[in-house]
Formats: structure tokens, C-alpha cells, sequence
């Protein structure tokens, strides 16, 4: 049984099978470490297979009609009623990727394959829930840059005058002269 928004998807012999890809990126560089850094878990994808006799066309056409519909521009999202999708707390979906409906002259029906993507997984509300973490200061430590002019963000109190040497010294000598 397959329903999006409450319309039965006429499929015989459904079959349904879910997959997530769990993101991950290696950070062993050329040694053979196995570190992993998270990159965020993917959404859930539905690949949903069955078969649709000769004798009932107009289903056809009316998954079709489904798959293609948009709402401001966007895939239509559907809630489904799949128990594959309970059990994975799947609520919404859209459709995704090919479409195809291959015949089958021996049974006298099309075989037909699609991809369901969840939308606003669990994971992605939560994401959505959380503040957002404000990014950390990176500073080098133990090292010093001898040749650095001093700048505004050198732990130097604002409004105070930092003595400029050398070279620096004359620009900002010919910077106060100009009016």
C-alpha cells in the first residue's frame, strides 16, 4: 500500500526499499588512518518499484500527472501512508530523479520505478531548532611575524595611537598632512 495526500498509488507487486546516505569525509590524508570527519546525514530516499497492467492506462498517466505536479515553482510535497515510511517516521516526500514505466509485452503491463526524497527530515528539523554556533577564532600559537605592521585588531585598546616606525611611520606622517 502506497498513498501520497490521501491518493492510492495503483501499483501491483509494490515494492519498497528505503537507503540513506550517511555522509562522511576522509581525513587520513596519504596514511592509512580510517579518521572521519561528519559532513551531516542525507535524507531518506523511497525507491519504489511495481507494475501497472496494459488494461489500466489511465493510472498510469495519473502517476505521471503526480510525479510532474508543481506547486510555486516547486515539486509538490506529498504526506504518505506507507508502512516502510512509518517505520523510518518518513511524513513527507517528493518525487525525485527518472520516472520510468519500461514495458513488459510478455505480462502485458509496464514496469514502473521511482524515487520518493523525504522533505524536512527529522534531522533537518532539528538542524533547523538548534542556534546556530558562531565560528571559532582560529590564532596560531607559538608563532610571530616579525615584519607585520600593527593593525586595529592586535589586542590594541581602540583610539590609542600606535607608535609607527620605518617606512609606516612617514606614510601615516604624509597621510595626517593631507586634508
Amino acid at each position: 500500500m502506497l498513498n501520497l495526500s490521501g491518493q492510492r498509488v495503483p501499483l501491483k507487486g509494490l515494492k519498497v526499499t528505503a537507503r540513506q546516505q550517511l555522509a562522511g569525509q576522509d581525513m587520513s590524508g596519504s596514511s592509512a588512518a580510517t579518521d572521519q570527519a561528519e559532513t551531516g546525514d542525507k535524507t531518506k530516499v523511497l525507491a519504489v518499484t511495481g507494475t501497472i497492467p496494459f488494461k489500466a492506462a489511465p493510472m498510469l498517466n495519473q502517476l505521471f500527472t503526480l510525479a510532474g505536479a508543481k506547486e510555486a515553482a516547486a515539486r509538490v510535497v506529498y504526506r504518505i501512508t506507507n508502512p516502510t515510511a512509518d517505520a523510518l517516521k518518513i511524513r513527507q516526500v517528493k518525487f525525485q530523479g527518472t520516472l520510468t514505466a519500461r514495458e513488459d509485452m510478455t505480462l502485458r503491463q509496464w514496469v514502473v520505478a521511482f524515487e520518493l526524497v523525504e522533505h524536512l527530515s527529522v534531522a533537518e528539523r532539528t538542524e533547523k531548532r538548534e542556534p546556530p554556533t558562531p565560528a571559532a577564532q582560529q590564532k596560531a600559537t607559538g608563532v610571530t611575524t616579525p615584519a607585520s605592521p600593527p593593525t586595529a585588531s592586535d589586542d590594541v585598546p581602540p583610539d590609542t595611537d600606535v607608535e609607527m616606525t620605518g617606512f609606516m611611520g612617514v606614510l601615516h606622517q604624509v597621510e595626517n598632512a593631507l586634508p
